[in-house]
């Protein structure tokens, strides 16, 4: 999944976001994930607000058309996850791998168990 994808799945489960924030669960550069939102922008998936009444700051949520994609995303991360569970419960290693830039965006979704991946790396670096 790309950094956009991940960026529109956040919004979608955990509501409306700075980019620092988003920066920050993503562990991207925060101007990274500015230019990206841009795009989301232009494209019509995300709008920006401002939110809080003294201490006012800029967060970004989802469009209508911006929920449907994410919703596919979400989807897509989800039967990732499930296929990394089996990987993992069958032992098969050797697709772990395909699935490492999506773990972090698993975890922060808690659609994988942080246990199961210690018990992996006790599996693969058995001496």
């Amino acid at each position: 999944m790309n950094t956009r994808d991940s960026i529109l799945v956040l919004l979608y489960e955990r509501g409306e976001l700075s980019k620092e924030e988003l920066a920050n669960m993503l562990r991207q550069e925060v101007d990274e994930i500015e230019a990206l939102l841009k795009g989301l922008e232009r494209e019509g998936l995300v709008m920006q607000k401002e939110k809080g009444l003294i201490f006012k700051r800029k967060v970004y949520g989802l469009t209508p058309s911006g929920l449907e994609e994410a919703k596919k995303a979400k989807e897509d991360l989800e039967n990732k996850a499930n296929k990394l569970i089996q990987a993992i419960q069958n032992g098969d290693y050797s697709q772990i791998q395909s699935f490492e830039s999506d773990i972090p965006l698993m975890l922060a979704l808690s659609m994988i168990d942080m246990m199961m991946l210690q018990g992996l790396m006790f599996d693969m670096f058995q001496f």
